[in-house]
Parts: structure tokens; sequence; C-alpha cells
């Protein structure tokens, strides 16, 4: 299931620096949808997983509440061109001050990091985060956005999961 949900959300990366929301099919990879920079209610939801992170993604992290599982976060890398792209981050843990995990899916520019690479969360990059508390996915700030302009199969997709968004 977590993969396919990852999938699902990878279909909804965004990238900042564009001229409006549109989406990019790529081989092999899940679409990406490409978000203006100045798209306010994107970043309403960025400002709002930033303003909880620590408040509620960091301490159900440290809770080791067993209900409690895949924890991700969404990081902004820049771009040669000048925007960023947002990539998702999995297998998080804490450990001495820092998140670590693992990139989710294989960015379109090339920014340093590639699909299966560890590195370091920069929190200050941080755009959203979510983890699942049994079925019902916590955060998931900007998925909540991108659903909204999602076509009733991809919902349909996206809900077949068995998850729910809160």
């Amino acid at each position: 299931m977590k993969k396919l949900l990852i999938t699902v959300l990878f279909l909804l990366i965004a990238i900042s620096c564009e001229n409006k929301r549109e989406k990019v099919q790529r081989d092999g990879e899940p679409d990406v949808v490409l978000v203006e920079t100045e798209d306010n209610e994107m970043n309403t939801a960025i400002e709002s997983a930033k303003k909880t992170f620590k408040s509620d993604f960091h301490q159900a992290l440290l809770s080791k509440n067993p209900n409690f599982s895949n924890f991700t976060i969404k990081q902004k890398f820049d771009t040669p061109s000048g925007g960023g792209e947002h990539i998702w981050i999995g297998d998080i843990i804490f450990d001495n001050g820092k998140y670590y995990g693992i990139i989710q899916n294989e960015p379109m520019e090339p920014i340093g990091v590639k699909l299966g690479d560890e590195v370091v969360v920069n929190v200050e990059n941080l755009s959203d985060w979510m983890y699942y508390d049994n079925n019902k996915v916590k955060g998931a700030y900007t998925v909540k956005v991108l659903r909204k302009t999602m076509s009733d199969e991809e919902k349909k997709q996206m809900d077949s999961q068995g998850l729910i968004y809160e």
C-alpha cells in the first residue's frame, strides 16, 4: 500500500517558477504538476506545513506510536533554471538533531540528488510533510491543494488506497 500511495503522491509533485498549473508526463515516472511561484493557495499550504512541522510531524515521529507510519517530508531543491523542484523524502528518521531520509522520486532537473539517495533534510526548505495515523493521512497540505485539480479518475485511484485525507 505504501508504494501505491507514494506513486499517487509523486503524481502531485509541485515545481515552482512555472506559468500555470499543468501536468508533465514522464516515461517510467509519475506525472509532475507544475505550479507557479505566485500560487496563493499553494503558498498558504506550504506555510501551514512549516508552521505545524515541529508541533505535529516532529512530535508524532518521536512518539514511536505504533499507529503512526510512512513519515515523509517534501523539500524544495534549487534547480539550474532558477526555480525549485519539490521532492518527497521518505523513510524519515531523526538522529542527533537532524532528519534523514530517502529521495522518493526522480527529479526532472539535475538538482544534486536522484531517486534512492540518502539525504539530510534541509528543514529550512521544507514545503510539506505527512504521515499515516492508521489509515488517516496527517499533514499533506500541498497534496490537498493539488487534489482539487485532479480528474475524477485520478481521485478515484487515490481514494482506492483506503486512506482518508484530513
